[in-house]
Parts: structure tokens; C-alpha cells; sequence
């Protein structure tokens, strides 16, 4: 798998994210103490009262952080792993920093300051890689499943409804016929094969409207105005400035491929 699914930066990650990693660090440092205040010249009797400090910092920063991700990767369908891991390393420098800083004012400065860090560098390090991993994992078998449901169903054998924005039926064709449905400005075009022959159907309504529609067909966005039957790509190629999926179909167009939906059109291929 090139990248992890869409569903990584929705309210459903933030949630696993903001609360599991925090929760899971609060839970070893009461269980185990693995990072004893004792190495940081605190008190151990208020261990407790340490311990909830941290969960703060690390439920704090996990909140903004994921919060500002989810806002910059809405649309996206999927997520890029190297964006993933830079966003988790950082995620670990920060709470590594913030928790150093408390270490160190409630030590009364016993130590240099990134003496303190180094130490909660490794420590969070640590704690937040297992977390990490689960929820990556549980994602990726999320995506799994949901690629296997797709395959498994006949898209093959059904039938797409087009209807129009009065929600009057405009179009009924096999899902495997259709190559691709465009958006045209207060029309949708649907490019279907009949008997061999390339044929068009515009039909008013807006793309927002007919996604589910497509979707359900076995069709996935390719770009903000196309949706397009992946089982009739054959290649995908890029220019200087621009991807298409080209066709299986003698004489039929090229399809346009943004970037931010690349990755998933061409794990299906």
C-alpha cells in the first residue's frame, strides 16, 4: 500500500489520535513509570500530579496538531506516508519539548535544559511509536477490507441511474460501460459504451449531486470535475504539467488525473 486512506485525516483519526496516544502514554507512566521523576530531580510523591501534567501537554499539542491536519487534508483521498511520519516525528519533538520545559521548572533547573529534553526525547519517543502504530495498522487494514469489499462485488453486472437534478431518470447503463463522467459547467457528461460505440449523455446536474451515484457504480474521482471506471484504464501518463489515464477504448479520451487523487487511482490498476 503507497498511502493510507482517506479516512486517516477525518474527525475518525483525529479522534483515535487525540485521545488513544495520550491515554496509552498516561497509562504506561502510571503502570510502569518507565521515565521515574527521580532521573529528572522531582519528587516522586507527586508522581501523579506529573504524570496528569503530561497527559495535558500530550492531549494539548495532539489536538492542535491533528486538528491543523485534518483542516489541510480534508480533500484528500488519500495520505502520503512520508507526510504521515514527519507529522508524527514532529508531533514526538514537540511533546518531548513542552514536557522538558515543565521538567525543568519544576526541578528548579537542576539540570541544562536539553538535558531534559534528551531524556524526554527518548522517553516519548518511545511511549508514542506503539500507539502510532496500531493506528496505522488499524487503518490500513480498514483500507484493506474496503478494497477487497469493492473487488468482491460484481460491478460489473449492475446497473448505474443517472438522474437529473428534478430527480427525473435520464440514463440507465451498465457500470462496466461507462468510461468516465465529467462535470460541464450546470451539466454532468457521461461517457458510456453502446454496442461498441463511444456515446455521451449530458444530463443536468451538478457532479456534488450524481458522486454517490458514481461511487456506487464501481467509478472513483480522478479529479475535481471527473470520475472515471478505473477497470478501463490501461496506463497512466504524465506530461510536463498534467497526468491522464488513458483508456482502454480505441478513440475514447484521455482522462485527467490531479495529484491528490493519484496514489488511489493507481493502487487499483
Amino acid at each position: 500500500m503507497t498511502a493510507l486512506p482517506k479516512e486517516y485525516a477525518t474527525r475518525k483519526g483525529l479522534f483515535y489520535h487525540v485521545f488513544g496516544v495520550p491515554l496509552f502514554v498516561f497509562g504506561m507512566l502510571l503502570l510502569f513509570s518507565p521515565t521515574s521523576f527521580d532521573r529528572f530531580s522531582i519528587p516522586f510523591s507527586r508522581y501523579s500530579f506529573h504524570v496528569t501534567m503530561v497527559l495535558c501537554i500530550v492531549l494539548v499539542l495532539m489536538a492542535i496538531s491533528r486538528s491543523m491536519f485534518l483542516i489541510f487534508n480534508r480533500k484528500r483521498t488519500s495520505i502520503p506516508w512520508g507526510k504521515s511520519l514527519m507529522l508524527c516525528a514532529l508531533e514526538v519533538v514537540l511533546v518531548s519539548g513542552f514536557s522538558a520545559l515543565y521538567f525543568w521548572l519544576m526541578s528548579g533547573k537542576a539540570e541544562a535544559y536539553f538535558w531534559f529534553f534528551g531524556l524526554s526525547l527518548v522517553c516519548f519517543f518511545v511511549l508514542m511509536l506503539v500507539p502510532y502504530v496500531v493506528i496505522d495498522l488499524y487503518f490500513m487494514l480498514l483500507a484493506k477490507d474496503d478494497l477487497i469489499s469493492n473487488k468482491s462485488r460484481d460491478a460489473a453486472k449492475e446497473k448505474i441511474r443517472f438522474m437529473d437534478e428534478r430527480d427525473n431518470l435520464k440514463l440507465v447503463v451498465a457500470a462496466e460501460s461507462v468510461l468516465y463522467v465529467q462535470s460541464d459547467e450546470n451539466y454532468v457528461k457521461v461517457c458510456y459504451l453502446e454496442d461498441g460505440e463511444i456515446k455521451f449523455c449530458s444530463i443536468r446536474n451538478t457532479m456534488k449531486r450524481v458522486e454517490e451515484t458514481c461511487v456506487k457504480g464501481g467509478l472513483i474521482r480522478c479529479h475535481r470535475s471527473y470520475f472515471v471506471n478505473s477497470a478501463r484504464v490501461q496506463s497512466l501518463q504524465k506530461d510536463k504539467e498534467f497526468t491522464y489515464a488513458m483508456l482502454d477504448v480505441a478513440n475514447a479520451s484521455r482522462v485527467p488525473v490531479s495529484k491528490n487523487y493519484y496514489d488511489q487511482l493507481a493502487a487499483l490498476m
